[in-house]
């Protein structure tokens, strides 16, 4: 079958939402708001019957991706960091092994643009227990539309309610470990429903913003300068590499698969941020 959308086109919508979106990081001027790009390369595994006949059990793909995440509300509880509501959303270009949709269909590798939401409760692991500081716990939904095919089955549906432990500090800030439960299409029509999956994502950050320029010493009684402060360190990370892995399965005799990515991510907050601030 063809493809449903042709690369070129994607690529440069792909490519002006790369460009919009630190102008509009920057209109924010919020912490609150993460936009991030990545470029991974991926293989998938998918084990079932159809795919093992096929000799589509193995698939190799590239893969660009947006995403963005609003930390929308903090609830007022202790001091130090507050639990959260956290909204999500993203668009992720693909190629991928594919279930039948409906029966009589076989399974097929189809190129993919993949739109995501979701919403969760983030709550730091230091208000709750003493030396957790870094670490947060993020239970919520996660759903997507996958566009794909070009004969009646355009839309692939997923839904999966999800927590996850998150690294939200230090070198190692982003990575994550977690299991999700619900539904997924991309399968096939009849192992969609009753799906579990366990994400790992180990990030190594390479590079952190610039600190911002100090501000003047005020003057100290008697017209002598006060001594500086310390200057702050910068934890806030500019660029990436990372690793993931996903297996998910129905837990009985249907479609399972495991899908593994390695690539690079920018933090555009951060790179909007770094062009403006002075570097000395």
């Amino acid at each position: 079958m063809r493809p449903a959308f042709p690369r070129g086109p994607l690529a440069c919508v792909l490519a002006a939402a790369l460009l919009a979106a630190p102008t509009f990081v920057r209109a924010q001027a919020t912490d609150r708001l993460d936009i991030c790009a990545t470029w991974s390369a991926n293989v998938q595994r998918l084990h079932s019957i159809g795919a093992d006949t096929l000799g589509l059990s193995v698939h190799r793909a590239f893969s660009p991706s947006v995403r963005m995440d609003l930390r929308a509300i903090d609830l007022p509880m202790g001091k130090g960091p507050k639990p959260s509501l956290h909204l999500t959303a993203s668009v992720t270009e693909d190629e991928q092994v594919l279930g039948p949709a409906v029966q009589g269909m076989d399974v097929g590798v189809f190129r993919t643009l993949d739109f995501g939401a979701g919403v969760g409760f983030e709550f730091p692991l230091e208000a709750l227990v003493k030396g957790n500081a870094g670490i947060g716990l993020r239970l919520g939904w996660d759903g997507n539309y996958v566009l794909t095919r070009t004969d009646g089955q355009n839309f692939l549906e997923k839904s999966k309610v999800r927590l996850d432990f998150l690294r939200t500090t230090g070198a190692l800030q982003g990575s994550s470990i977690g299991v999700g439960m619900g539904r997924d299409e991309t399968f096939g029509y009849d192992c969609s429903s009753g799906r579990w999956d366990v994400r790992v994502a180990l990030l190594a950050r390479l590079f952190t913003a610039p600190n911002p320029a100090p501000a003047k010493p005020a003057l100290a009684p008697g017209g002598r300068p006060a001594p500086a402060a310390a200057r702050p360190v910068n934890d806030t990370r500019l660029m990436w590499l990372f690793m993931d892995a996903d297996l998910d399965t129905d837990g009985g005799p249907g479609a399972d698969g495991l899908r593994g990515r390695a690539g690079i991510g920018v933090d555009l907050n951060a790179f909007v941020t770094a062009l403006l601030t002075p570097l000395h």
